[in-house]
């Protein structure tokens, strides 16, 4: 059969609303080869610049096949942001306008087309008014490329960090692996890396580990396990309490392999770049109360939550009451950052509270505990995280009632043997995937140090091993990460 050139034209280079270039795809990994190669020859050659100007076109070019059109307000926002840190870095004493103006235009963008439905449904409602609300569509990646704007200027502002070239800028606010859903990194982290990137043979190994690990949490663990998921949050109430406690389990296993598989990939890919992009995830469904909690799961929200919101709305440095307060607000807008709906303003309002509480009785650090303490402390912390993601997934307030309601009211342990029977492989991979959770992260840097150094032909027959994994358990189309809505 003759091959179709406009087509494989149309995949590789023009933007598809159906088809972004997501990394289980096979059009991400065609390009992928050719920028490593492009990459590697340019580092090989010691054409450093040159390497770092490919990623760089490569990145916005990425973002054109995730976004499309989009991409000219991603650009204009990455110009605009640079020649206003310039301005407010102009003369002796900083300009407040220029500031104040890299701070609130790309949050008004981020706003604008993550807010504006929001608000025109809640004004309808309120006021009975019928205002019209525009078809807009959410920008892929607007939350993260944001944040990552807002934490450049601040930085300079606080003089962390000297205003960079222009190209060091755009590649750190640009680059591909994390722009369109993280880690969130900052760029005193970020920047310094890439006056001499760190390219060896052992980190391009950790990376390759990394990238093959995230590729099955995404398709053998979150997409398989979300069609079951999918069908139950559907429809709660067709199903028994037992069926909807075991779709909690599923959507938290879900959500952890999905996001946290994505991560993977990203920090993967920026490892065998010569790139450390940090960490995004620690085992956080270990975690003994929800303090520890928000310290390991999505590393570099929660931090950047911590450093440029909880501080400057005054930390726990204006009394005891503040700091709940401040504890409670951080938390409520993290909520909304997530999504344009009460259910996130619940989600984020109930972890403020829960953070706040666990303040009130434990301070700032966490007491050591008894075995005892420590393991109803994580009973606790895991059913507390559990309960808010149905809100976090359901596609409405009612749904995430009837979710709890069938779980609260319907729970019965004669359904446990024929959920096993009926639907045995996925039992099986939903224990398996928290049995791995619990593996302890001493054996995961030994298996990943041992790959690392492993001969080549084992890295080529794990790569074919994973191909097939993702060949036999994937669905009819690639199912976007979690966190692209975001």
């Amino acid at each position: 059969m003759p091959l179709d050139w406009q087509a494989i034209w149309r995949s590789l280079f023009l933007y598809q609303e159906n088809e972004p270039m997501l990394f289980p795809t096979l059009t991400f990994w065609v390009w992928a080869i050719v920028v490593f190669g492009f990459y590697g020859v340019a580092m090989q050659l010691h054409r450093r610049r040159w390497g770092l100007l490919w990623l760089l076109v490569f990145s916005v070019f990425f973002y054109y096949k995730s976004a499309g059109g989009f991409v000219i307000i991603f650009l204009g926002l990455l110009v605009l942001e640079y020649l206003l840190v310039l301005w407010m870095k102009s003369s002796r004493k900083p300009s407040q306008l220029a500031f104040w103006s890299a701070i609130i235009i790309p949050l008004g963008f981020l706003g604008y087309y993550k807010y504006t439905l929001f608000f025109i449904q809640n004004w309808n409602y309120l006021t009975g008014s019928r205002i019209e609300a525009p078809d807009i569509f959410l920008p892929a990646g607007i939350s993260f490329y944001t944040f990552q704007m807002i934490s450049y200027v601040v930085d300079v502002r606080r003089n962390r960090i000297s205003p960079s070239s222009f190209w060091d800028y755009a590649l750190y606010i640009a680059y591909f692996p994390q722009l369109v859903a993280g880690p969130i990194v900052r760029a005193e982290h970020f920047l310094p890396q890439l006056s001499n990137p760190l390219i060896d043979s052992e980190q391009i190994g950790r990376g390759f580990w990394l990238v093959l690990q995230g590729l099955v949490k995404k398709v053998a663990f979150a997409d398989y396990i979300a069609q079951y998921n999918d069908l139950i949050f559907a429809n709660p109430k067709g199903y028994s309490g037992l069926e909807n406690l075991f779709a909690i389990y599923g959507y938290a296993l879900q959500i952890f392999y999905d996001f946290s598989g994505y991560s993977d990939v990203a920090i993967g890919i920026g490892r065998m770049m010569g790139f450390d992009l940090g960490v995004n995830f620690a085992k956080p469904y270990l975690s003994t109360s929800i303090t520890e909690f928000w310290r390991r799961w999505h590393i570099s929200l929660s931090s950047w939550l911590r450093d440029y919101l909880y501080i400057p709305l005054g930390g726990n440095r204006r009394g005891v009451v503040r700091t709940y307060v401040n504890l409670f607000l951080t938390m409520l807008i993290g909520g909304l950052w997530h999504g344009a709906s009460w259910r996130f303003v619940v989600w984020g309002g109930v972890h403020g509270l829960a953070l706040a509480v666990h303040r009130a009785i434990y301070g700032k650090d966490i007491p050591p505990r008894s075995v005892g303490r420590r393991l109803m402390g994580w009973f606790l912390t895991f059913h507390l995280v559990c309960a808010l993601w149905v809100f976090f997934r359901a596609s409405d307030f009612s749904k995430a009632v009837a979710v709890l309601s069938q779980v609260s009211t319907d729970t019965q342990i004669s359904h446990l043997l024929p959920l096993i029977e009926r639907r045995s492989l996925l039992v099986g991979l939903v224990l398996l995937g928290y049995i791995l959770h619990t593996v302890p992260m001493i054996w995961v840097e030994r298996v990943e140090k041992l790959f690392a150094r492993s001969p080549f032909w084992v890295k080529v027959t794990a790569f074919i091993g994973v191909i097939q994994l993702i060949l036999e358990m994937r669905q009819t189309y690639v199912q976007p990460f979690i966190y692209f809505q975001f």
